[in-house]
């Protein structure tokens, strides 16, 4: 009977390390919030662009994420009822600020 090369002679099992993930509250939010400021630039559909952001709501709440970003949920709800009543460019204005909290560390170019 032979020994494989890659069996432990002591018999005892040795642990690998697991790899940390760290994954970054809002992100799915960050990258709708995103998607829909180029939507409104380039004349998109806005019934598309306010399904999309509430659907990145309903995401963000149902992993429970909510709470920790709750500055950039609320300006995302204050878009989405400006988008209701038409106000685009006050809508990428509030998205403008939901990703900025969204995205501390990076500089935004003003959209719109």
């Amino acid at each position: 009977m032979s020994i494989s090369q890659h069996a432990d002679p002591t018999g005892t099992k040795a642990e690998r390390p697991k790899p940390t993930v760290t994954l970054t509250p809002g992100l799915r939010l960050r990258t709708e919030v995103g998607v829909a400021l180029h939507d409104l630039s380039q004349a998109g559909d806005a019934r598309t662009v306010l399904d999309n952001l509430r659907g990145a709501l309903a995401y963000t709440a149902a992993i429970g994420e909510t709470a920790m970003i709750a500055k950039a949920c609320e300006d995302v709800r204050l878009a989405i009822s400006r988008l209701d009543a038409g106000l685009v460019t006050s809508a990428c204005s509030s998205l403008t600020e939901a990703l900025r909290a969204l995205s501390p560390h990076q500089e935004l170019a003003p959209m719109l």
